[in-house]
């Protein structure tokens, strides 16, 4: 089973993206779990509750990058999205995967496919 934790602070993007997420882990034929929150706060009560397999952060501008920064988990968990152009900081960060928005499915798809492949890699 799979855990991933969408966090966007636009209601729609957000259901659009955990709809992606069940979408691609119904393809595979992976067991999916997924939950949403709309911030940083809600991020990390979310968290606290057990650390999820793939953290998707998909908030525009600095919002993003203050929230990638705030939590303090293997960076290779992680699938960032935004508006703004922090593809070196995300390289820097060492981040799984870093998109531009709009996220689109094919997008999605490539990012999970990616972090999956280097998690069963690794036997994380």
């Amino acid at each position: 089973m799979w855990s991933v934790v969408v966090c966007d602070s636009g209601k729609k993007e957000r259901e659009q993206i955990l709809l992606f997420v069940r979408r691609f882990g119904d393809e595979m034929k992976w067991e999916v779990t997924v939950k949403g929150c709309a911030d940083w706060p809600e991020l990390y009560e979310t968290l606290k509750q057990g650390e999820p397999d793939v953290i998707i952060i998909a908030q525009d501008g600095v919002e993003g990058l203050n929230t990638i920064t705030n939590i303090h988990l293997s960076p290779r968990k992680f699938i960032w999205f935004s508006d703004l152009d922090f593809g070196v900081q995300a390289y820097r960060m060492c981040l799984a995967w870093f998109g531009s928005k709009p996220v689109t499915y094919q997008k999605m798809a490539q990012a999970l496919t990616q972090i999956m492949e280097t998690v069963v890699k690794k036997g994380d």
